[in-house]
């Protein structure tokens, strides 16, 4: 008898317990989507894209290197962003570039054929890392050196502020992080006047849901992972 009561109470809180992940998930799903239709995506996708403590770059900043975190595969839209930033910044301040990624048979090379392609000169690695924080610590043990040096860090916008408190963490002090960032569109995205074709349906002419709703719920799901990654980070006191 004491064996059914206990098994009917487990059950009773397994129910309990999926009903209220299930409103959980809904909820959660329905914030989403209602916030996807406002601007709070894109800023806080920006807002990652900030240096900790507001500090920006500025005329007087000459950065000795120019730090590339790497870590997608190649071609891929991430790396090639990063690359095309580290490229242009090495180039305007004719420094070297320090390119931190994981070493592979592929992706290694290809980075490198890209950045000699754009006229970088001297390329070093940074391999054994798999993580922010392993990679950090790779550049400090050697490039201990450069603790006090100021470094440009180029890695994707919603990186950029994970990144740059790991390395202010282990000791890096001169540092500015620069998110590779796509240009917005600027020409007319209105289906009016074009000739289309296809079945007699109504035409979706507002752009903010054939393509800013999707992209903004596409920001959230980037943004809390990362949010996620920082609140892991700052309990293993990594930043």
């Amino acid at each position: 008898m004491l064996i059914i009561i206990m098994r009917h109470k487990i059950l009773n809180i397994t129910k309990k317990s999926f009903l209220l992940l299930l409103v959980t998930m809904g909820v959660v799903f329905t914030l989403m989507i209602v916030l996807a239709f406002t601007s709070v995506p894109f800023y806080m996708h920006f807002n990652l894209g900030k240096n900790p403590d507001g500090i920006e770059i500025t005329e007087d900043f000459k950065p000795e290197y120019i730090v590339m975190f790497g870590g997608a595969g190649m071609p891929s839209p991430d790396n090639l962003m990063r690359l095309y930033h580290t490229s242009s910044w090495a180039r305007y301040y004719d420094v070297p570039v320090i390119l931190v990624h994981p070493e592979d048979s592929v992706c290694q090379s290809e980075m490198t054929r890209i950045l000699r392609q754009d006229g970088v000169g001297k390329i070093s690695y940074m391999t054994l890392g798999t993580n922010t924080r392993s990679q950090t610590l790779e550049l400090k043990d050697s490039y201990s050196e450069l603790l006090d040096v100021p470094m440009l860090v180029v890695t994707s916008t919603e990186h950029v502020r994970r990144t740059v408190k790991c390395l202010n963490k282990v000791g890096f002090s001169n540092v500015i992080g620069m998110p590779a960032q796509e240009a917005t569109v600027d020409f007319n995205l209105s289906l009016e006047n074009q000739k289309l074709g296809g079945n007699r349906l109504p035409s979706v002419e507002n752009t903010n849901i054939r393509y800013t709703f999707y992209n903004y719920l596409k920001l959230e799901i980037i943004c809390i992972r990362e949010y996620i990654a920082l609140t892991y980070y700052r309990l293993k006191n990594w930043i």
